[in-house]
């Protein structure tokens, strides 16, 4: 496939990639391996193959060859030749004649002329085996110098011979240090017995290991995705590339234009490629291909043979070349095109004449009744293709049947498209109102409100505008205040400004003791939550409270009883056992809003309590529930994010990186956004990746600025920026934007505990002394809501200390209040504190064991910067964590104590007396006497001729 792609980053395959490693070792110990790779066209083979030979690194002598494809017949010997060519382009023709001899080369010769003159044959059968000899013989005498990998690429074009030869070589060549490595297409491994009977030879050859690439995760294609644009991919992007794509390098690949985005339509050379096998199919075949193309993504036998007006035999005779040619896949049921592309390809390469007659072929079938096993929504395929067929009034009746299915089981997604289908074809149906029920304004009220559950903002808004363009407001106040409320929830979740506006006025309509004022009320309070406006929310609540009692309603008493709740949250109160009747509530109710509501509001609560357990215990199962009530999109990254933290917190790394990736799946609106970001974030400052912590935060600063979370994302972006910027090594950047938290905190009149922690221990690292005090101040003065902001108070009064000498008592407390917590990255954090305390101290054996204790939990947790730190500052305390006792350094040279070749090598880095009494945990002073006493043992007059010594000397490590 002929393509201009861009080059992009190297996605998965890791365990592909460590067992090709291993075999190399293998390899470098003597014995011969090989690989077989296979993949589908396009799923990185080649790609693979080069990340392995990049990772040699002129550990290997490398030939590669491949086979190139021929209509009529394969080249000889072609990845044969590519190989010789490369030899003599590296060596030169002398050197391989060497190897082989005169007789050798002549033999060569038949495949390279550059070789010299060629030998002469009389019989083939004794040329080929005089042939393979001497490359046996040149591939040993290669092996012998160093470790040889010969990689034959896309052997499915290969010739009879190559296929011998390499049957031959993997048979004949067994002690010597070569690794083959031969890639193919599974898919076209029923084109030619040859092919088959070389993979099946070659994967039962002593040392050979068949490899298999299966497509892409969605995280890899994110991956992918973000080296072919230079940024983040958004969500959405992932997911639609992912759909599209399949998971499919080379695919993903295409699909991305030059300015960065994603293409709709096909480039011709990869709409060719994706067509040829296609256009290669008898002509019976090409006509069932467009039959099926707009069948959907998968087609049941029984339909496919209706609609095709075949017998069972007749359809399977025809369809067998595209099963052989990999275009179809059968299962048990039915049929499905291979890669969605090659679905869209097809489907697009229909003309209108075609689509129509398809269309009504597919409508006449199941108008006579359902199809069994058919995975489309009966009604939906009816409106679809009633839609296709240019029928409105068909189309109409459909789309609003199968709507009103969709919202029945959850399915808003669904819903909103067939509303969509019925508003586009309203304008063809004279007596629309009466075919419906419903007239063209509620209509759209029904399309928002789908949309708004299904997570389409942009979409809902739309549908509000215009029906706020149609309503009238004189007579129609309840409907008004409605759509009011549906424009408010959406500007909500896309952090848009205006969703207060739009609250007050939907109350001012909707004045009636009604549901719609109770939904109204609900949906303030929480708004009025969020931005941190209690007292008006307590009263939008003891509201609701009294109308849900007027209306007998027990969704709006859960409802009432969620924002109470919240409320005292807010205060610091927290109810668990309360919550947790109030979940159970919501379920023998059976009202999912509210249960996910109530959820929600657990989660919270456990979080900042500091129940972890807890939420990893039930948070998978609360976020499934959003799943189930078509919620996922609409709520399901707020439900992760504590989920999420928790399992951070708990030091489940993997799990938390697992949590985010599938909120991000969901593809949330921005308000869902901000968690995902925030978590990324988080994941990565336990990592300790500077880099990744600086995307998540790019990422955040993107999103609109919403008022709804504006002072939580200002604190967040702060707290991050000092973070990255710390752990990038820029401490001036990073002492910078700490005292810029000073002028956030007074801005914000409220502690935001993370952001002051972190500001802190930056501001005791950069020795900004004033700073400090006054964070130790505000922390002092500053009430804590629950035990979890008690942990970050302690913490931060125990920073203060760093800068006087550090409190041993005052970081075992806040050690043991993580520990309590069940937090051991921060209680890492807090034992090495508590170890440099206690080294301070003179109490080295408690500092050891904090060290130890420290290290332990920081590696376990996968936070291995953290607990390479504490390595380090054990190290320079002359602590030895193999046993957590105190160690002896090796033996100094030149006469050196241990303490004073410490100090020699601190010094050859460039270090001041105090800077090296920092890192030794000694005073200014005893430095000093170091110094001079290295000075006078090394007869040198200066620190800079003593550093010049230990450079010269190679004694110490390099500046």
């Amino acid at each position: 496939m002929s393509t201009s792609l861009r080059r992009s980053r190297f996605s998965g395959r890791a365990v592909e990639l460590d067992s090709m490693e291993s075999a190399f070792r293998d390899v470098s110990g003597g014995r011969q391996r090989s690989f077989l790779v296979g993949a589908e066209a396009g799923g990185g083979k080649t790609r693979l193959v080069e990340e392995f030979a990049n990772r040699l690194s002129g550990r290997a002598l490398i030939l590669k060859g491949g086979c190139i494809e021929q209509r009529e017949s394969a080249l000889p010997y072609a990845p044969v030749t590519a190989v010789l060519h490369e030899l003599v382009q590296l060596r030169g023709a002398p050197a391989v004649k060497s190897f082989v001899g005169a007789e050798g080369a002549r033999e060569l010769a038949w495949l390279l002329p550059e070789l010299g003159e060629s030998s002469e044959r009389f019989d083939a059968g004794i040329a080929r085996a005089r042939l393979f000899e001497v490359l046996r013989k040149l591939l040993e005498e290669l092996a012998r110098e160093t470790p040889l990998v010969v990689v034959f690429e896309d052997i499915h074009w290969a010739d009879q011979a190559t296929c011998d030869l390499l049957r031959f070589l993997a048979t004949r060549l067994k002690k010597i240090r070569l690794m083959l490595i031969v890639t193919y297409r599974p898919e076209e491994t029923s084109a030619t017995n040859a092919l088959r009977t070389t993979i099946a030879d070659l994967s039962l050859s002593e040392g050979a290991e068949v490899l298999t690439l299966p497509r892409l995760q969605r995280a890899e294609v994110a991956v992918q995705l973000e080296g072919l644009l230079g940024r983040p991919p958004t969500p959405a992007l992932i997911n639609e590339v992912h759909a599209r794509c399949c998971g499919i390098p080379l695919f993903t690949e295409a699909l991305i234009d030059a300015s960065g985005g994603l293409r709709r339509d096909f480039p011709g050379s990869l709409n060719d490629y994706l067509l040829r096998a296609v256009r290669d199919m008898p002509a019976s075949t090409a006509e069932l291909l467009k039959v099926m193309a707009l069948g959907g993504p998968h087609i049941t036998h029984a339909l496919f043979r209706s609609v095709a007006n075949k017998a069972d035999l007749e359809l399977a005779e025809w369809l067998r070349p595209a099963i052989l040619a990999g275009i179809l896949v059968p299962d048990h049921d039915g049929y499905a095109f291979r890669h969605a592309l090659i679905h869209e390809a097809v489907r697009g390469d229909l003309i209108a004449g075609e689509k129509v007659a398809i269309h009504r072929a597919y409508a006449d079938v199941l108008e006579r009744g359902p199809v069994p096993s058919y995975r489309v929504w009966h009604s939906v395929a009816l409106a679809r293709h009633w839609y296709g067929a240019g029928q409105a009034e068909n189309c109409l009746r459909w789309a609003w049947q199968s709507a009103t299915e969709a919202a029945a089981t959850f399915a808003y997604a669904d819903q909103m498209e067939m509303l969509k289908l019925v508003l586009a074809v309203w304008p063809e149906v004279d007596d629309a109102i009466e075919v419906i029920g419903a007239d063209h304004c509620k209509l759209l009220e029904l399309a928002a409100d789908a949309a708004c559950w299904a997570a389409e903002a942009e979409q809902g808004l739309a549908f509000v505008e215009r029906a706020l363009a149609e309503v009238d407001v004189g007579r129609d106040k309840e409907q008004l205040a409605a759509l009011l409320l549906q424009r408010a929830v959406m500007r909500q979740h896309a952090l848009i400004p205006g969703e207060i506006a739009d609250l007050e006025r939907a109350l001012d309509h909707a004045l009636d003791s009604t549901r719609l004022r109770a939904d109204g009320l609900g949906q303030f309070s929480r708004a009025l939550i969020l931005r941190g406006e209690f007292d008006r929310a307590r009263r939008l609540g003891d509201e609701l409270k009294d109308l849900s009692e007027r209306l007998d309603d027990e969704e709006y008493r859960i409802e009432a009883l969620i924002v109470a709740e919240s409320l005292e949250m807010a205060s610091g109160r927290y109810h668990i056992d309360r919550l947790w009747s109030i979940v159970d509530r919501a379920r023998q109710a059976s009202i999912g809003r509210v249960e996910v509501l109530a959820g929600a509001a657990l989660l919270r609560a456990l979080l900042e309590t500091g129940k972890y357990p807890q939420i990893a215990e039930i948070g998978p199962a609360i976020f499934a529930r959003t799943v189930e009530f078509g919620q996922a999109r609409y709520i399901g990254a707020i439900i992760g994010s504590p989920l999420c933290r928790a399992l951070l917190a708990l030091g489940r790394v993997s799990e938390a990186i697992e949590t985010c990736e599938r909120m991000a799946a969901l593809d949330p609106l921005p308000l869902g956004l901000v968690h995902v970001f925030e978590c990324q974030a988080e994941i990565a400052l336990v990592l300790g990746n500077s880099d990744r912590i600086a995307v998540a935060a790019r990422s955040l600063r993107s999103l609109p600025p919403g008022p709804q979370v504006a002072s939580r994302m200002a604190a967040n972006l702060l707290r991050f920026d000092i973070e990255s910027r710390a752990l990038a090594g820029d401490m001036d950047q990073s002492a910078t934007l700490v005292r810029s938290v000073l002028t956030h905190c007074e801005k914000q009149g409220r502690v935001s505990w993370p952001l002051l922690a972190s500001a802190m221990r930056v501001a005791v690292d950069t020795n900004q002394k004033d700073v400090a005090r006054r964070f130790a101040d505000i922390a002092a003065r500053s009430p804590c809501r629950n035990v979890v902001e008690e942990a970050e108070k302690l913490g931060i009064l125990a920073e203060m200390s760093r800068s006087t000498g550090s409190d041993l008592e005052a970081w075992e407390a806040v050690a043991q209040s993580w520990a309590d917590l069940s937090q051991p990255f921060r209680q890492a954090y807090a034992l090495m504190r508590a170890g440099c305390a206690a080294v301070n101290a003179s109490q080295r054996a408690k500092g050891a064991g904090h060290f130890q204790r420290g290290a332990d939990l920081a590696h376990s947790t996968g936070a291995s910067l953290l607990g390479n730190q504490i390595e380090t500052l054990a190290e320079k305390a002359r602590i030895d964590l193999g046993n957590g006792k105190e160690g002896g350094m090796p033996k100094a040279p030149l006469g050196l104590t241990d303490r004073e070749f410490e100090v020699l090598r601190l010094l050859a880095a460039g270090q001041s007396n105090r800077e090296i009494a920092v890192n030794l945990f000694i005073s200014s002073k005893t430095a000093s006497v170091h110094v001079s006493n290295i000075l006078s043992k090394l007869s040198v007059p200066s620190r800079g001729a003593a550093a010049a010594i230990a450079h010269r000397l190679r004694i110490v490590d390099p500046a």
